[in-house]
């Protein structure tokens, strides 16, 4: 408010009431403009702090996927049957993955584990154990729902492999049930995959190259 130009308006026109009441008026305006303002700045605040925290959970994936996720999606392709290339999922922006991502959920999958396949992912697995804990016990991770439900899968393929052993102590029923659960953990693999390819391409693109190449069949 220009007080300055209140005090020429009473001097010029001797009109204190009429002064008053724009002053008054003025004033009423004061508030709303403070709650817009603050509501702005809020949002502009809100998009900062969630590109921030997407920031930090795509790089807790990306160590996953960099690490253990690319082993075990390369060990599960090499033994399942399936029209889906990794390499050829890579999606070029966030519209693309909806249409993906729903592809690779209709896909049939048909993953047939032999000795070795299941001993490196046994093997695997439960030497990472500690390291699949602890990106489980991470909130912002479990807000991310496909890549909750593969940990989730991950850690129940974790619990199998405690529960019925080495290839030499499986029944044929044994292997046909962790075929399923290693489609199942493939799926999720896949479409975990694609989003970050996605992350990797925009934000790191010297890595994609690397990351793509540990998905040789």
């Amino acid at each position: 408010m220009d007080f300055e130009n209140v005090g020429r308006q009473i001097f010029v026109f001797r009109d204190i009431r009429t002064t008053g009441f724009y002053i008054l008026q003025d004033l009423a305006f004061v508030p709303i403009s403070f709650a817009i303002t603050t509501v702005v700045v809020g949002a502009i605040m809100d998009q900062h702090e969630k590109r921030d925290s997407e920031r930090k959970t795509r790089m807790l994936t990306s160590s996953f996927f960099i690490g253990l996720g690319a082993e075990l999606m390369s060990t599960l392709l090499s033994v399942s049957e399936t029209q889906i290339d990794p390499k050829k999922m890579a999606a070029d922006s966030e519209a693309d993955l909806s249409t993906m991502r729903e592809q690779i959920e209709q896909e049939k999958i048909r993953v047939c584990v032999d000795e070795k396949s299941y001993t490196k992912m046994y093997d695997m697995i439960l030497g990472s154990q500690t390291e699949i804990i602890i990106l489980a016990s991470n909130p912002m991770l479990l807000d991310q729902e496909y890549f909750a439900q593969l940990l989730w899968g991950v850690m129940h393929l974790t619990d199998e492999f405690h529960l019925r052993g080495e290839w030499s102590n499986l029944s044929q029923k044994d292997i046909v049930h962790f075929n399923d659960d290693f489609e199942r953990v493939l799926r999720l693999l896949l479409i975990n995959g694609m989003s970050n390819g996605l992350f990797l391409k925009n934000a790191f693109p010297e890595f994609w190259g690397t990351a793509v190449s540990r998905l040789e069949r």
